[in-house]
């Protein structure tokens, strides 16, 4: 049966009642420089020490990016004791929480971890959901963005079972954001997400994370 634009057709739709249920949420704040010059000269002081050791490592080009999952590489807070990013991480994930989770009571940020994209580097699609005891937040802080260095594209957390839908549909599977120095963004820990190819001609540094929260 073919869709007309018929008389009684317009004025079913001038009637009917649509609702948009089951938002996904995502959170970014860009500082301004006063908000974060420390902060970024506490992830300065160590990004190159992270970057040497990571390339030392047997699993550092396993991936279609730089990094290392040995453990001394997945706790960067810790062992470089970045306490003043680690309690900025904190602020911003309360202030997502109060809208999100209002119950919570505390987070822990567990996991953090630096990634470097090369020229043509990306990220498949993954989420951040561990099999025992799931963190709730994941994030990431962009140290380093050049332009054209690849979105990060989120996808609806149902995108499995989703039919495509076609341009100008009130539907939406998936997003995509443009990272920009200095840019924190969190999303819960199951959302699916990906990174885009690096068609610059520099590296993009960004720190990732999960917070915990009881």
């Amino acid at each position: 049966m073919n869709i007309n634009n018929s008389t009684e057709q317009n004025d079913l739709i001038k009637q009917m009642k649509i609702e948009l249920w089951f938002p996904t949420a995502i959170y970014h704040h860009d500082p301004e420089l006063q908000e974060i010059a420390a902060i970024r000269d506490e992830l300065q002081a160590v990004v190159d020490k992270e970057y040497a050791e990571i390339l030392s490592r047997s699993d550092s080009l396993e991936r279609s990016y730089i990094q290392s999952r040995q453990p001394e590489h997945r706790q960067v807070i810790q062992k470089y004791q970045l306490q003043q990013f680690h309690d900025y991480l904190v602020k911003h994930a309360g202030a997502f929480l109060s809208k999100l989770y209002p119950q919570a009571q505390g987070v822990e940020v567990r996991e953090s971890w630096f990634n470097f994209y090369a020229t043509g580097d990306s990220q498949e699609v993954h989420n951040h959901v561990h099999a025992i005891h799931p963190s709730f937040l994941s994030g990431v802080f962009y140290l380093s963005a050049p332009p054209g260095c690849g979105d990060i594209k989120f996808y609806h957390p149902n995108m499995q079972t989703a039919v495509p839908n076609p341009q100008g549909s009130i539907e939406n599977y998936e997003t995509s954001y443009t990272p920009l120095e200095n840019r924190l963004m969190l999303f819960r820990s199951h959302v699916s997400h990906a990174v885009m190819p690096n068609r610059s001609q520099a590296t993009r540094i960004s720190v990732s994370f999960n917070i915990y929260v009881r």
